[in-house]
């Protein structure tokens, strides 16, 4: 008996292995659109509610495609229905030069769509095989865990995204942030070491050493990265306030420059060069995957837990999974809604006043501090409940928006960046808890809960629509009410007992 388990967990470990760069592709891929607004917005001459349209476009297809993609997943089963996923985004992506040859921003929504249909078939596979591919004991910290590398790839999208979208053609040339600066490092490792031996010393109180190291580690890795950010948002102020004493410097640095079409074909072929490297990423990982099918056939089919999942309709007569539904809708729209505003809010006099170039990569320190904050909450969640960790995120990050729409300046550059970090363990959270206390199959479940992605597609538009009639920073009361909604399903979740102690592993996040 061992000696025939011992392979099949050696397997397991590899075939986790592989299906982990999956989560960074899709977090790569969807954090692009971030700096992809403010690029058509400029290059298109769009209000804010007519860019917001690419999310629409984007989490739209969560909504159209996962019940084709659950009977796909069934029909070709896991390795071959990833591999699809893979081909269409290849297509999606190649779509995107095409439509900018012709100069139709509606062809850059269409493909942006049929990218976002393929990410949304590789979490239909990817998700339920991952969760084969461990044990449900302990699902909490492995799910929080594992989506670091989702946020890994959300962290460097924008930083690539800007660095060749924002760059040139009709926009200046930035420069001045150096997001992996040796101060970063050094207050968050400060951080870490302050927080190890706080740890020592309650886990020596506490007869238990090893446990509370780890979350005193956690703490300070928070606190760490708190810092950092103010101190860098703080520079980031100190510059545009130099910037702003030369208006000749600000008007150079800061603004478009004259719309011409030699300026708007170059902004236009940044945006190609984006796409057609991400067609590339995608077909060699897709390459990748073929190569391995046999390894992750093998693996899922050695595991018991492996499901197709069922109809997300299904999971409609249960309160709980309808409830973490609309969780989810609201989690996944004010998530969104912040990132997409957060380059011209940054980039906006009212705050940062920063070039569009900067501004842009700076939207990789909200992605920055989900990552943080999924290494801290996986250890948080060793020793919190859930549920009251989920409240205190989601009531943390609607006071963060509030300080938003009532501020400006680097206070509200600071607390917009910082919501990163609190949206951190939500989405895991939202699921898991869901998965607990739905009556519904887990499959089922599962499935409707990916199909409440859509949320993405919505509440962007109705803080853009806010943003076109009042300014960016009251747009924030869009996020706010949903972070405010979030604190009552946490609250309500803590309060409910699970159904039962196994938890289905939910999946990655968008």
């Amino acid at each position: 008996m061992t000696d025939q388990q011992t392979p099949a967990r050696g397997g397991t470990t590899l075939a986790f292995a592989y299906v982990t760069t999956l989560f960074f592709a899709w977090g790569f891929a969807t954090a692009l659109i971030d700096p992809l607004i403010a690029a058509v917005k400029g290059v298109f001459d769009l209000n804010f509610t007519e860019a917001l349209l690419t999310q629409f476009a984007w989490f739209t297809a969560y909504g159209v495609v996962s019940l084709p993609a659950a009977a796909v997943l069934a029909r070709l089963g896991y390795a071959r229905s990833i591999v699809g996923a893979l081909a269409v985004m290849v297509l999606g992506a190649l779509i995107v030069p095409l439509s900018t040859l012709a100069d139709f921003y509606p062809g850059v929504l269409v493909a942006l769509f049929v990218i976002a249909a393929g990410v949304t078939l590789l979490q239909v596979a990817a998700n339920p095989l991952a969760a084969s591919l461990g044990s449900p004991k302990g699902s909490h910290f492995r799910l929080v865990f594992s989506q670091a590398f989702n946020s890994l790839g959300t962290v460097v999208g924008p930083l690539l995204g800007a660095t060749v979208m924002l760059s040139g053609g009709i926009f200046a040339v930035g420069g001045v942030s150096a997001l992996a600066s040796p101060t970063a490092l050094l207050l968050i490792l400060l951080g870490v070491g302050f927080g190890l031996v706080a740890g020592l010393l309650v886990g020596a109180l506490r007869k238990d050493v090893k446990g509370w190291l780890v979350v005193g580690a956690a703490a300070g890795l928070v606190v760490g990265w708190v810092i950092f950010l103010h101190n860098y948002v703080g520079g980031m102020g100190g510059y545009a306030a130099s910037a702003a004493a030369s208006a000749a410097s600000v008007a150079a640095e800061a603004a478009p420059v004259v719309m011409d079409e030699t300026a708007r074909a170059a902004t236009l072929r940044n945006i190609d060069t984006i796409f057609i490297g991400l067609a590339v990423f995608f077909a060699l990982l897709g390459g990748f995957i073929w190569t391995v099918r046999g390894k992750l056939t093998s693996a899922s089919a050695a595991s018991a837990a492996a499901e197709t999942p069922g109809s997300p309709l299904k999971a409609l007569n249960s309160r709980w999974a309808v409830f973490g539904a609309i969780a989810i809708f609201i989690y996944v729209g004010s998530e969104v809604t912040i990132g997409s505003l957060m380059t011209n809010l940054l980039h906006s006099d009212r705050t940062l006043g920063l070039p569009i170039h900067d501004a842009g990569r700076l939207v990789a320190l909200y992605w920055a501090g989900a990552l943080m904050g999924r290494f801290a909450g996986s250890a948080f969640l060793t020793r919190v409940p859930a549920g009251v960790l989920l409240s205190v995120c989601t009531a943390c990050a609607a006071v963060l928006c509030l300080i938003v729409t009532q501020t400006g300046g680097v206070n509200a550059a600071f607390a917009a960046l910082a919501v990163g970090l609190f949206n951190s363990i939500m989405f895991p959270a939202i699921f898991t808890l869901t998965l607990e206390r739905s009556t519904a199959g887990a499959s089922a479940t599962s499935g409707l809960l990916c199909m409440a992605i859509i949320g993405g597609a919505i509440l962007p538009l109705i803080g853009g629509r806010v943003a076109d009639l009042s300014n960016l920073n009251m747009a924030f009361l869009v996020p706010m009410i949903g972070y405010v909604l979030l604190t009552v399903f946490a609250v309500a979740a803590a309060r409910t007992r699970a159904r039962g102690s196994d938890v289905v592993a939910a999946p990655a996040s968008h």
